[in-house]
């Protein structure tokens, strides 16, 4: 039987919520083989297999997620995201943190400038708006040429839903990831309930869907089989993925 709880689509992405954090969580541990390393309650931490990739989900007080990478060229980054920032668009920079550096740099404010966005010519350093001026997304200052670190906000009616700060030296492909998950315009499925979120009505569009947790829940699943079959055809000798010995994360709207 279909499960009761019913879902909407909200748009734009960016004001949908967090969603369910098990979406990215239970793929990582799941589906690339990730090892949980936390080691305190309310604090879920997770490593890739080469322990170079950290992703840390922090639930206490106001929730936030933290990515780190570690590179032998001294130049390791972070990124800490709020929990409202769509689950979607943590897992599009973890995706680009994991695959190889393009030796070509990206375009990193060309899918926001093809979405609609505009430059904010009054902002002390360089700012790029969204077309209904609730996320702002700016390049910090930074000393010895060093790749800029960048900042993004997204403010309702004074109320901060989500900031997302990347570090200095984080890679232009990890930037251009998220830029992509700003700029696209697909809604992104939330529960109805505490959606839209609160004050954000006027800005939010939102379409019924047939679709509910059963659904999404299915397509977890097949994006886990997805990512253990790419997994052993490319390591057939692999071992098979080790109980996690989990229990179920809390989730976010």
């Amino acid at each position: 039987m279909p499960h009761p709880t019913p879902y909407v689509l909200a748009a734009p992405g960016y004001l949908a919520g967090g969603g369910d954090c098990e979406h990215l969580t239970e793929l990582l541990l799941r589906g690339h083989n990730w090892r949980n390393v936390s080691t305190i309650d309310q604090h879920t931490a997770l490593t890739s297999p080469d322990g170079r990739l950290h992703v840390v989900l922090n639930r206490r007080g106001a929730w936030t997620w933290s990515l780190r990478a570690t590179t032998s060229l001294g130049e390791d980054w972070a990124a800490l995201l709020g929990a409202h920032l769509p689950v979607e668009y943590v897992t599009a920079l973890v995706d680009a943190m994991a695959r190889p550096a393009s030796r070509k740099l990206p375009a990193v404010l060309g899918p926001l400038h093809e979405a609609g966005w505009t430059t904010d010519a009054t902002a002390a350093t360089p700012t790029t708006v969204s077309p209904d001026g609730l996320v702002r997304f700016t390049e910090e200052p930074a000393p010895n040429r060093a790749p800029r670190p960048w900042h993004a906000t997204c403010t309702v009616d004074g109320f901060r839903w989500w900031t997302a700060a990347f570090s200095t030296h984080t890679p232009p492909g990890i930037i251009a990831a998220f830029t992509h998950s700003l700029a696209r315009d697909d809604p992104l499925p939330r529960m109805a309930i505490g959606t839209p979120l609160h004050g954000c009505a006027p800005y939010t569009r939102i379409t019924q869907t047939p679709r509910g947790y059963d659904d999404e829940q299915a397509q977890l699943e097949a994006r886990i089989a997805e990512a253990r079959g790419r997994r052993h055809a490319a390591s057939p000798t692999a071992a098979p993925p080790l109980s996690t010995g989990r229990t179920p994360l809390t989730r976010t709207r």
